[in-house]
């Protein structure tokens, strides 16, 4: 069976859209279209039900794509075990959250390309939705994330690395130098939180919830610089990791606050699937991740 046949699959199963995975793939949709009648032509079933513009899986489909992701694993790890080169070379596709790539990334990057130049990064960012999605559709080789600890059975998490979550405002916010802040204090000043992670958002509004204390949003946002930037500028309280404000506390643009509520806390995950072939590329990606600070 020819692979492209099954990633051709495996696209459009996943974006449920001929035209969006001919986008994804590189291809005319006239060409995806013709793969999966190829497809299907060859298994002697019909794997998607067409009903206007909306497509979606028959139960063959669905069962199918269990056994096309397992292919296309297996495929990949057939590949790289017959590879003649033993050192790490090629691609390494990371996924990555925002506020990682801003600020852990570009360190544990650095010290790769020192030990490992003929390696290329190709990096893509997004949500903790998205990242899982990447890895299970085969995007991706490996995520980068902050999070709640992953318990999800198809992936593996390979580093892990406890992080904090603080309260951080403008150096001349009313709530600087105040002692022992608790939510009932907070409840009176506008939040900024980051809206493309709802576990930073579900952790601190669990916090408040267990006090009994409303809060209000002034900002939602997916991009941490954004985030600080309007927080530097008085509009309210931004719930932030602390490695992601260092250089800002240090040149006194942000304060953080003296909080003694319950702490939040998330954890730095390196993330692979479980049927992803581990190259020698992604293997030393691991070891620089438990080898350095970052």
């Amino acid at each position: 069976m020819d692979t492209r046949l099954l990633i051709a699959f495996v696209t459009v199963a996943s974006l449920h859209n001929f035209t969006k995975a001919a986008d994804q793939l590189g291809y005319a949709q006239s060409t995806i279209t013709s793969q999966i009648q190829l497809l299907e032509k060859e298994l002697g079933v019909k794997l998607f039900d067409r009903l206007g513009k909306k497509i979606s899986l028959t139960p063959e489909g669905e069962q199918f794509l269990i056994n096309a992701r397992e292919l296309l694993f297996s495929w990949e790890k057939a590949k790289g075990s017959i590879s003649l080169l033993k050192s790490p070379h090629g691609i390494l596709t990371i996924g990555v959250n925002e506020s990682v790539c801003s600020v852990k990334l570009p360190r544990l990057l650095e010290e790769y390309r020192k030990r490992y130049p003929e390696v290329e990064f190709h990096i893509k960012i997004g949500s903790t939705d998205e990242l899982e999605l990447w890895l299970n559709e085969n995007q991706i080789d490996v995520a980068v994330l902050l999070d709640k600890f992953w318990n999800v059975p198809e992936l593996a998490v390979k580093v892990l690395q406890e992080e904090s979550l603080g309260f951080f405002v403008s150096k001349d916010h009313p709530l600087v130098g105040v002692k022992n802040i608790l939510p009932i204090d907070l409840s009176n000043h506008p939040m900024l939180l980051v809206s493309h992670s709802s576990c930073w958002k579900n952790i601190f509004q669990a916090v408040m919830d267990e006090a009994n204390e409303t809060y209000r949003i002034m900002l939602e946002t997916a991009s941490i610089s954004d985030l600080k930037q309007f927080a530097i500028l008085g509009f309210g309280v931004a719930v932030l990791p602390l490695y992601a404000v260092h250089e800002d506390i240090t040149s006194n643009r942000l304060s953080m606050i003296d909080w003694k509520g319950k702490e939040l806390k998330l954890f730095v995950q390196v993330v692979h699937h479980r049927d992803k072939w581990l190259s020698p590329s992604l293997e030393a990606f691991f070891k620089v991740c438990e080898d350095i600070k970052w």
